[in-house]
Protein backbone atom coordinates (compact mmCIF):
# COMPACT_ATOMS: atom_id res chain seq x y z
CA UNK A 1 0.00 0.00 0.00
CA UNK A 2 1.18 3.22 -1.02
CA UNK A 3 0.75 6.82 1.20
CA UNK A 4 -1.24 9.66 -0.30
CA UNK A 5 -2.49 13.62 0.34
CA UNK A 6 -5.38 13.98 -1.24
CA UNK A 7 -6.32 17.48 -1.65
CA UNK A 8 -10.44 17.53 -1.60
CA UNK A 9 -12.84 20.33 -2.69
CA UNK A 10 -16.40 20.48 -1.04
CA UNK A 11 -19.48 22.11 -2.74
CA UNK A 12 -22.89 23.11 -2.10
CA UNK A 13 -22.63 21.98 1.31
CA UNK A 14 -25.59 23.89 3.76
CA UNK A 15 -24.64 23.88 7.16
CA UNK A 16 -25.78 25.11 10.29
CA UNK A 17 -22.79 27.62 11.68
CA UNK A 18 -23.84 29.65 14.77
CA UNK A 19 -24.63 32.68 12.91
CA UNK A 20 -27.43 30.35 11.08
CA UNK A 21 -27.74 28.21 7.77
CA UNK A 22 -25.09 28.78 5.31
CA UNK A 23 -24.43 27.46 1.80
CA UNK A 24 -20.70 26.88 1.50
CA UNK A 25 -17.72 24.86 -0.35
CA UNK A 26 -14.04 24.18 1.41
CA UNK A 27 -11.03 22.59 1.10
CA UNK A 28 -9.77 20.28 3.47
CA UNK A 29 -6.92 17.09 2.94
CA UNK A 30 -6.74 14.12 3.86
CA UNK A 31 -3.96 11.43 3.99
CA UNK A 32 -4.25 8.05 3.17
CA UNK A 33 -3.46 4.50 2.41
CA UNK A 34 -4.07 3.10 -0.95
CA UNK A 35 -2.61 0.42 -3.40
CA UNK A 36 -2.84 4.00 -6.38
CA UNK A 37 -4.91 7.09 -7.05
CA UNK A 38 -8.19 5.72 -7.44
CA UNK A 39 -8.44 4.52 -4.11
CA UNK A 40 -6.88 7.14 -2.43
CA UNK A 41 -9.61 9.55 -3.75
CA UNK A 42 -12.25 6.88 -2.50
CA UNK A 43 -10.69 6.37 0.71
CA UNK A 44 -10.59 10.52 1.26
CA UNK A 45 -13.93 10.90 0.30
CA UNK A 46 -15.48 8.38 2.28
CA UNK A 47 -13.71 9.76 5.32
CA UNK A 48 -14.81 12.81 4.66
CA UNK A 49 -18.79 11.46 4.38
CA UNK A 50 -17.97 10.01 7.40
CA UNK A 51 -16.84 12.84 9.56
CA UNK A 52 -19.14 13.28 12.12
CA UNK A 53 -18.69 16.60 13.08
CA UNK A 54 -19.25 17.71 9.15
CA UNK A 55 -22.40 15.28 9.45
CA UNK A 56 -23.86 17.00 12.42
CA UNK A 57 -23.79 20.40 10.80
CA UNK A 58 -25.15 19.71 7.30
CA UNK A 59 -28.38 20.52 6.63
CA UNK A 60 -28.81 19.74 3.25
CA UNK A 61 -32.35 17.82 1.96
CA UNK A 62 -32.19 14.78 -0.30
CA UNK A 63 -32.74 17.00 -3.53
CA UNK A 64 -29.68 18.82 -2.85
CA UNK A 65 -26.85 16.95 -2.63
CA UNK A 66 -23.34 17.77 -1.73
CA UNK A 67 -20.35 17.31 -3.78
CA UNK A 68 -16.81 16.26 -3.44
CA UNK A 69 -13.74 16.15 -5.69
CA UNK A 70 -10.15 15.29 -5.47
CA UNK A 71 -8.48 18.40 -6.94
CA UNK A 72 -4.72 17.06 -6.71
CA UNK A 73 -3.77 13.41 -5.61
CA UNK A 74 0.47 13.09 -4.03
CA UNK A 75 2.20 10.53 -2.98
CA UNK A 76 3.21 10.77 0.75
CA UNK A 77 6.05 9.56 3.14
CA UNK A 78 3.97 9.52 5.85
CA UNK A 79 0.42 9.05 7.19
CA UNK A 80 -0.50 12.51 8.98
CA UNK A 81 -3.52 13.83 10.89
CA UNK A 82 -5.28 16.42 9.01
CA UNK A 83 -9.22 17.16 9.75
CA UNK A 84 -9.64 20.81 9.45
CA UNK A 85 -11.69 22.09 6.76
CA UNK A 86 -11.68 25.86 5.29
CA UNK A 87 -14.98 27.14 4.16
CA UNK A 88 -15.61 30.01 1.66
CA UNK A 89 -19.40 30.85 0.49
CA UNK A 90 -21.43 29.88 -2.60
CA UNK A 91 -24.82 31.35 -4.26
CA UNK A 92 -27.17 30.52 -2.68
CA UNK A 93 -30.27 30.81 -4.92
CA UNK A 94 -32.21 30.72 -1.90
CA UNK A 95 -30.76 33.56 0.13
CA UNK A 96 -28.24 36.38 -0.45
CA UNK A 97 -26.32 36.02 3.00
CA UNK A 98 -22.63 35.11 2.41
CA UNK A 99 -20.44 33.93 5.43
CA UNK A 100 -18.99 36.49 7.52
Amino acid sequence: MNKYLVFVLGENFLLDFEQGPRRVGFYTTRYVEARDEEQAEQEAVRLIREDEHLRALMLNGPDDSPMLYAERIEQADSLEDARGYTYFPMEDPSSDRGLS
